[in-house]
């Protein structure tokens, strides 16, 4: 049974018009107090009949993919995959003699930064 300060928000929802059906009826499935506003009751409205589902879950009709890659798409991806494997492993052949050039640019500078000027 529902609660009844949860029949009287429902209730209260259907006189501002936010809904136009005794939602608490709906739900427990009893007899409507009213359609519309709570001001206007009626009777002898027969209750909905809900069925549940006899099953809730989903099964896909086919075992496929729903989103199909076209094979030049794929193509286009391993050249550019490749292409970019190629010009990293370049830049990273030509990574020590970076840090060796960076490394005698910083030690130049604190070597000249302690000298003694004149």
């Amino acid at each position: 049974m529902l609660n009844s300060s949860w029949v009287t928000s429902l209730d209260s929802l259907a006189s501002e018009g936010i809904i136009d059906f005794d939602a608490a009826a709906y739900i427990t499935g009893t007899p409507a107090r009213y359609i519309g506003n709570p001001n206007c009751p009626i009777y002898n409205i027969p209750p909905l009949a809900i069925q549940p589902p006899a099953q809730d879950e989903f099964k896909r009709k086919s075992p496929e993919s729903i989103v199909k890659t076209p094979f030049w798409k794929k193509a286009l991806l391993g050249v550019l995959v490749a292409a970019g494997a190629i010009w990293g492993i370049s830049k990273l052949r030509k990574t020590p003699a970076f840090i060796k050039s960076i490394g005698t640019k910083v030690s130049g500078f604190f070597k000249n930064l302690f000298k003694k000027k004149p």
